[in-house]
């Protein structure tokens, strides 16, 4: 559905996309993620035909994307983004009707099962709505028209935590239906969630391009434990290890990276052991550690 090969894109001697390929399937729902600059956002807009590429092409469908043309590739897709331009001076139902007006087939059902999930402001024009209120009318109109392809850029900035949710419930169910999406986010642990595949990219280049739940399993385990023996040592596997003061003694804490037989036989050794817990490596901290082991290979 969705092929990038070997895609350069410089501006000026800025390569801000540097050999990029990757293939989306139908059915796939795919994260995108990386810092600031990675190159997201021009990965997705030479994707949509907003920029053409320096080298290597992209594909839609099977069809050549290129600025001049991408247009009648718009019709068969949804898009959103943060911050994206909308028309100002209309009203958000006038401009859901231009959209329903413009695509093929009746999709006011659609229409109103996505309204009373965001509860837009219709009335308003959409010029002086605020940021989250624009956001919601940006993903109805990407959804509203039933897209086989949806490519969203950074979908839920500005908007609340239960919005948040129900975009996340809306791309749960579009991925039962067979729907494929592309979105970026900075959110590790929304895409994780939602999707099946996650891009990590640094540099405009892709560095890894993992299942979803590969990424804790990469990441480790969080333990903590409380002991008397204020001389205690964690395992050699261990990274970001903290000892604190504790009534009872010290507290350490430590990502472990081994095998659960070496920690098992760790805490066996442990004097004065009082308490222990053991936890899946937050989703931040997992990306971080993908993002840093890349950077000490380059």
């Amino acid at each position: 559905m969705i092929q990038l090969k070997h895609v350069t894109k410089k501006f000026g001697s800025l390569a801000a996309l540097d050999d990029v390929s990757l293939k989306i399937q139908q059915g796939e729902i795919v994260g995108f993620v990386g810092a600031n600059g990675a190159g997201k956002t021009t990965t997705i807009s030479t994707i949509m035909g907003f920029i053409g590429t320096t080298a290597g092409t992209v594909e839609l469908q099977g069809q050549k994307v290129e600025p001049q043309t991408a247009h009648r590739l718009h019709t068969s897709l949804g898009y959103a983004a943060g911050d994206m331009e909308l028309p100002a001076r209309l009203t958000a139902r006038q401009y859901f009707s231009f959209l329903l007006h413009q695509s093929q087939g009746d999709h006011t059902k659609q229409y109103e099962a996505l309204s009373r999930r965001f509860k837009p402001q219709l009335d308003k024009k959409i010029g002086t709505l605020s940021r989250g209120n624009k956001q919601k009318i940006a993903l109805i109109a990407a959804f509203v028209t039933d897209p086989d392809i949806i490519i969203l850029d950074e979908p839920t900035s500005g908007l609340d935590p239960m919005m948040q949710e129900a975009f996340l419930d809306l791309v749960r169910e579009s991925k039962a239906s067979g729907k494929t999406i592309f979105m970026s986010s900075h959110y590790l642990t929304e895409v994780a969630d939602v999707c099946s595949r996650v891009i990590l990219m640094r540099d405009g280049a892709i560095i890894e391009d993992v299942k979803a739940h590969q990424l804790l399993e990469k990441s480790g385990k969080s333990v903590t434990i409380i002991t008397g023996y204020r001389a205690t040592r964690p395992p050699k596997d261990a990274i970001d290890v903290t000892t604190d003061a504790h009534k009872n003694g010290v507290s350490l804490t430590f990502v472990f990276k081994g095998s659960a037989a070496e920690l098992q036989r760790w805490v066996a050794s442990v004097k004065q052991l009082q308490d222990i817990e053991i936890s899946e490596y937050n989703l931040e901290g997992a990306f971080k550690s993908l993002y840093e082991s890349e950077e000490k290979t380059v």
